[in-house]
């Protein structure tokens, strides 16, 4: 049985980005059949997000909308997310997660996928750092930024194959997070915010995780509106996780079953 994509979207405040990001969608939903779906999480958006996406479900077979009634953060969307695909979804399935606002290439969703089949991976990170990424329209010391924090977590929480702790642009195998969702008793992501996503790697590290990277060039231009990061509250955020990830029980680690 062939297994199901599912494209994951957070989404925040949105409206203008989604109308051109969708469209994107449709075209790999062409490629990978009635084993495509996108779920959208609109995290209590106050603008035209939920307008904008109602009338896509009208034109879109595969695309679903979960809402939160307000703004919950980035790490709340995702809990709801991961929660949803491992309650739904089959463990051979893959969840892709990008970000909303069309700063990731879906085009680069079919090579994620095969990565993660061909070298029977838990996860796969579309990363900046790999040889090819980029970073285009990045200012100086956002790129200075997101450098650091590559070193910072390759020192303190480190993954084989992974440098870009940071990006949302990912292909989970589904079993795995069943797995760590598991071992860390649905307490995979406890922060809010956009630290939640190097949070989520962190907890990854601590449990074994067989991991890749493919090149990804961050298209920062593109992105409608302004950013919605917080940069020194990520930044304090990270330094929280030395305190906050441990493994699920003290003194174990690589307990997910085929990960080295």
């Amino acid at each position: 049985m062939k297994e199901t994509i599912i494209v994951g979207l957070p989404a925040y405040n949105e409206q203008d980005a989604l109308p051109k990001l969708l469209p994107k969608l449709e075209q790999l939903s062409v490629q990978f059949g009635e084993a495509f779906r996108v779920v959208v999480v609109n995290d209590g958006s106050s603008d035209g997000t939920a307008g904008v996406l109602k009338e896509a479900c009208r034109t879109y077979g595969w695309l679903q909308v979960i809402d939160h009634e307000r703004n919950r953060g980035l790490g709340e969307a995702m809990n709801t997310l991961v929660r949803f695909v491992t309650s739904e979804y089959q463990p051979s399935d893959v969840l892709v997660t990008l970000d909303a606002d069309n700063t990731h290439n879906p085009n680069l969703i079919p090579a994620l996928v095969a990565k993660l089949k061909e070298n029977k991976l838990d996860l796969v990170v579309a990363s900046r750092f790999a040889r090819g990424g980029q970073e285009l329209g990045l200012s100086f010391l956002r790129r200075l930024y997101s450098r650091g924090a590559m070193v910072f977590f390759k020192l303190f929480f480190p993954i084989e194959g992974v440098h870009d702790y940071s990006s949302g642009f990912r292909a989970y195998r589904i079993g795995y997070l069943n797995q760590a969702m598991n071992l860390y008793k649905e307490r995979l992501i406890t922060t809010s915010g956009f630290d939640c996503m190097a949070e989520m790697m962190a907890r990854f590290s601590k449990i074994g995780i067989k991991a890749g990277e493919y090149p990804l060039v961050l298209e920062y231009h593109l992105k409608v509106g302004r950013s919605k990061m917080n940069v020194k509250r990520t930044i304090a955020g990270y330094f929280r996780l030395l305190m906050k990830v441990k493994p699920p029980v003290q003194g174990t680690q690589k307990k997910v079953k085929g990960t080295v």
